[in-house]
């Protein structure tokens, strides 16, 4: 019988591919308002390049722009160029761009309430920066649904640990058979996930590592034992695999 169903976070249960490519638009966009002369498309270009060298988590990729940019002749049209003006302006505009559009899925709220109606265990296993990912937590204002909530800072294990989920599972006395694990990653989620014996499910939400997408690096070897593309859909799953 399953008990417990546990979700990844990011673009399983919001769409953070979208969100934190708006979010970076809209840090660029205010810098630009603030008399950074820079297109907005050569801008979003060298902004990928540096979130892809220094990685999603650097907090500081604002930063790493305006310093590989300042001395570009007539990036500003006054002499006094002030990075902390245009670092400001930057976080500004992402957080602005964040708190407005960070919702969940809208199949995210109507499943967890079917879900504590059959009164199933609701966790969430992260990989993240734990402030950051519980401000996404509390602010889509879904934390009162989840009995467990498990981030990989706070744990001290990342995907595709083992281990990580190991430890969880230990932490809330489930067995792996009894717990349904829901991910977006093949790779991060679903291969895991089947290692310890859980039931896998992957979500295809369109995001960056959806393997759908024909740019996806996923490793299409990793079967999960179910896909679904709406929320909602895991409640048949779970009927069946309890009649």
């Amino acid at each position: 019988m399953i008990k417990t169903i546990i979700f990844d976070l990011d673009d399983t249960l919001y769409d953070a591919t979208w969100l934190t490519n708006e979010s970076r638009k809209g840090g660029l966009k205010k810098m630009i308002q603030q008399g950074l002369n820079i297109d907005m498309e050569n801008a979003s270009i060298l902004l990928d390049k540096i979130v892809n060298e220094f990685g999603s988590n650097y907090h500081r990729h604002f930063d790493v722009f305006l310093e590989r940019i300042k001395d570009q002749p007539n990036i500003h049209p006054k002499k006094n160029f002030s990075v902390p003006k245009y670092i400001a302006a930057g976080v500004w505009g992402y957080h602005s761009v964040k708190v407005r559009y960070l919702k969940p899925f809208s199949d995210v709220i109507p499943t967890l309430k079917k879900l504590k109606q059959l009164r199933k265990t609701l966790a969430i296993i992260t990989d993240g920066i734990s402030v950051k990912q519980y401000e996404k937590i509390l602010r889509m204002e879904i934390i009162d649904y989840f009995d467990h909530i498990f981030i990989s800072e706070e744990v001290g294990f990342n995907k595709p640990d083992t281990d990580f989920f190991s430890y969880c599972l230990k932490e809330m006395n489930f067995k792996s058979e009894e717990c349904l694990y829901v991910g977006d990653r093949l790779d991060k989620d679903i291969k895991p996930a089947n290692e310890i014996g859980m039931t896998s499910v992957l979500i295809h939400r369109g995001g960056k590592y959806d393997p759908n997408l024909k740019n996806s690096n996923e490793k299409t070897e990793i079967n999960p034992d179910y896909e679904i593309y709406t929320l909602e859909k895991l409640i048949k799953i779970i009927e069946s695999l309890e009649n």
